[in-house]
């Protein structure tokens, strides 16, 4: 059976209309054949889909690998042999050229079933009840660990493609031998992007830093927006965004809001005449915060923190979900509180007294 399929893509090689027209079928043939597998593929995904939501992941996913794999698969099974004598470089060039397609697709499916498994775990882990802190601290490394797996499937699909081309060995002896040198350099070189993507990992991993967290930085209030291996993106509260190195959260101070937990506390300060009666401004704090949609209902709180030329000094302290509730939570209380001293209580305004001694004007 074989001898007779030799015979017959000898004799078809032997004619170049012949060879070139059995080329263009063959090509139409592994096109067509891609197509019916990829359409029976999604066919079944999205009738299981309906079932199970991996199902329908699947199809979303590995359609196009699917289809280029079988095309270039089939390719190199059936065209390269039938390309018409007389052209042995054209054959071999395409022939290697296929080599390295079929390497690149199938790490291509490689890393999208690795992929995969890690968004599947992503997806399992927000669908299992953790609370928020625990949550964002899991979707950080997740994050990191398929940014890891990409990186490195790709690493490797090019060593697998650069081990095809002829001579690799003596390539790689030379290049071994030569790894001292090589080492030097391209540590000088690259010594700040290694440094960025070993700090990008030690943030990932040492809990110091989270998508979402709030952080104080520059002088500036943001959240985490992303965390990848070589800079964090802080979003300021005005949607600016901050393109920070990963080594400056290993190597600068920074304010971490909500680090433990994403609850925080914040205070409103305001300025009142000694005459201030604090009970009477305490309860309206807590008729405002009681009205607030923002206020957690975990504690609230107003103390006289100085008291210093004629000025007392009011701090109220309240708590919020997150740093986006509290900024608003604050502002309301810092809005109602003055507009209650100004209307309701205008003469413990913060003033300033002046003593006129009428001896004194008397003399002069």
């Amino acid at each position: 059976m074989h001898s007779d399929v030799s015979d017959i893509a000898e004799s078809v090689t032997a004619n170049p209309w012949t060879a070139w027209g059995a080329v263009a079928i063959a090509i139409a043939v592994v096109v067509v054949v891609a197509f019916v597998v990829v359409w029976v593929f999604k066919a079944v995904t999205n009738r299981l889909g309906r079932r199970a939501r991996v199902f329908a992941e699947l199809n979303t996913r590995f359609s196009q690998p699917i289809f280029w794999l079988f095309v270039v698969v089939g390719a190199k099974a059936t065209v390269v042999t039938l390309f018409p004598d007389g052209f042995e470089t054209l054959r071999g060039a395409l022939s290697y050229a296929l080599t390295l397609a079929i390497i690149a697709v199938v790490g291509w499916i490689i890393g999208k079933v690795l992929v995969f498994l890690i968004d599947g775990a992503s997806v399992k882990q927000e669908a299992s009840g953790y609370d928020e802190f625990i949550a964002r601290r899991r979707r950080t490394q997740l994050r990191m660990i398929r940014r890891l797996v990409m990186a490195l499937v790709a690493v490797l699909t090019v060593a697998a493609m650069l081990l095809t081309i002829p001579g690799a060995e003596t390539f790689g002896a030379s290049l071994f031998a030569s790894a001292g040198v090589a080492s030097i350099v391209a540590g000088l070189a690259a010594q700040s992007t290694l440094g960025n993507v070993v700090a990008g990992i030690q943030l990932a991993f040492t809990n110091a830093l989270k998508v979402g967290d709030t952080v104080e930085v520059d002088g500036q209030y943001g959240t985490i927006e992303e965390i990848t291996l070589t800079y964090v993106v802080v979003q300021i509260w005005d949607d600016r965004r901050h393109i920070m190195p990963s080594t400056y959260f290993t190597t600068t101070p920074y304010t971490n809001w909500t680090r433990n937990q994403s609850a925080v506390t914040g205070t409103v300060f305001l300025d009142a005449d000694y005459t201030v009666d604090v009970d009477a401004v305490r309860a309206e704090l807590e008729r405002i915060v009681d009205a607030a949609p923002e206020w957690d209902r975990r504690s609230w709180g107003l103390i006289v923190s100085d008291a210093t030329g004629g000025v007392a000094k009011l701090r109220a302290s309240m708590t919020a979900a997150d740093a986006d509730l509290l900024w608003f939570l604050q502002c309301r209380v810092r809005e109602q509180l003055l507009k209650f001293i100004a209307t309701q209580r205008p003469q413990e305004l913060a003033r300033s007294r002046v003593v006129v001694d009428p001896a004194a004007d008397s003399s002069s």
